[in-house]
């Protein structure tokens, strides 16, 4: 998980029952200012992979903020910008009560068609490949909102800040492998890009968290050590085969 000491945000997390076994969804920290999340974050392994149920499009307020403080995400924002998934919905389709957390209004932010349906989409596809082919991968999705002069606003009329880049931090464990962990991190400006490639807006975790000013996933070093920990979030995914940049 990402550090969660920044005042300026509100934190929390879903949860969902498969099988008579509790699963954290994802986790989020709220901006009530914006009506967006600034980063939602969550694991894929086989368990939250397997295609179970169809996407189920049951837009809602999220329950933890209830209808006067979460955005309401019933039909497109103004604008005609898309409403952009942070967890995909491709994500989730393990059973249905996980797949319809993902249209809370906590978990959507406005996007331009352009850039949703192109890179955005084209990297959530080449993480959920290295995800299938992993044991566990975390993922720390984001955006930008510091120094967006663009208000669109929802289903309810709320302004909604537009974000000005999205990004994803990834962290990728594989038991047995040379490289049992490796990071890569990915930031898109929110704007159309021609050829959707994927190794121009790549880099180390370590530049994102500069990037942004967050610490991604601050549990790691407890788990490897701080040395090991250092060098994960300094590996350029361009170096590794596993990102297919």
């Amino acid at each position: 998980l990402p550090a969660t000491d920044n005042s300026s945000y509100s934190y929390f997390s879903h949860r969902f029952k498969m099988d008579d076994k509790v699963y954290r969804n994802y986790s989020f920290a709220w901006s009530q200012k914006d009506l967006v999340s600034v980063w939602v974050a969550y694991p894929l392994s086989k368990p939250y992979l397997q295609k179970n149920v169809d996407r189920q499009d049951t837009w809602a307020y999220d329950p933890h903020l209830g209808k006067e403080l979460s955005s309401a995400p019933f039909s497109y924002y103004a604008d005609d910008y898309a409403r952009g998934h942070q967890l995909p919905s491709a994500d989730r389709l393990c059973c249905k009560e996980a797949n319809s957390q993902t249209f809370y209004g906590t978990n959507i932010a406005p996007q331009l068609n352009e850039h949703n349906e192109g890179i955005w989409q084209n990297l959530e596809n080449r993480i959920r490949e290295v995800a299938n082919a992993s044991d566990t991968t975390y993922v720390v999705t984001g955006c930008v909102v510091e120094g967006s002069k663009e208000i669109t606003t929802d289903s309810d009329g709320k302004n909604i800040t537009v974000p000005v880049a999205y990004y994803k931090a990834v962290l990728r464990y594989k038991k047995g492998d040379a490289d049992v962990w490796t990071g890569a991190a990915f930031y898109t400006e929110h704007k159309k890009y021609p050829n959707n490639d994927l190794k121009a807006v790549s880099m180390s975790i370590d530049e994102l968290e500069e990037m942004t000013g967050h610490d991604f996933f601050v549990n790691l070093p407890g788990k490897v050590g701080d040395d090991a920990a250092a060098a994960v979030e300094a590996q350029k995914p361009t170096d590794y085969k596993v990102w297919n940049l």
